[in-house]
């Protein structure tokens, strides 16, 4: 059984990693050059998301990678065109006004592709789960 030498969680858009972006992450390990193909070959079809990347990197310089789907917050984004949420409360402690929309058929399908990586057992509950993420953003569910 190989040693372990880390284990990191790298976020890179999909067929889009490269040694220059990544160099100081992934430079200490030895494994660059080689990361940035793997990751560009199995990512090609997510092309312009975000991927985060779960990378074992073993002693030997040999390293495996597993894949989780797309940030819930930036999917979010997506779905209400715009570039990003609102920051915080104001003074009083009150959340700001309503930056965007998106609709609760938008919530349902972002729920639906983020089931693996949540911990919840229904539909439902990963429903709340993205509505919970919309409002901390600042962004109103309508329908």
């Amino acid at each position: 059984m190989k040693k372990v030498t880390r284990v990191l969680i790298i976020r890179a858009e999909g067929g889009g990693a490269n040694p220059a972006k990544l160099g100081q992450k992934l430079g200490p390990f030895g494994i660059g050059g080689k990361f940035c193909q793997e990751f560009n070959l199995k990512t090609a079809d997510r092309k312009g998301e975000i991927v985060p990347c779960v990378l074992t990197i073993y002693e030997d310089r040999t390293f495996d990678m597993s894949f989780k789907t797309t940030p819930t917050t930036y999917l979010i984004l997506k779905a209400a065109n715009l570039e990003k949420g609102r920051k915080g409360t104001d003074r009083g402690g009150n959340p700001k006004q309503s930056v965007g929309k998106i609709t609760r058929e938008d919530v349902k399908k972002i729920a639906e592709y983020k089931m693996p990586d949540l911990n919840v057992d229904s539909i439902e509950a990963a429903m709340r789960c993205v509505e919970g993420s919309c409002r901390s953003m600042g962004i109103t569910i309508v329908g």
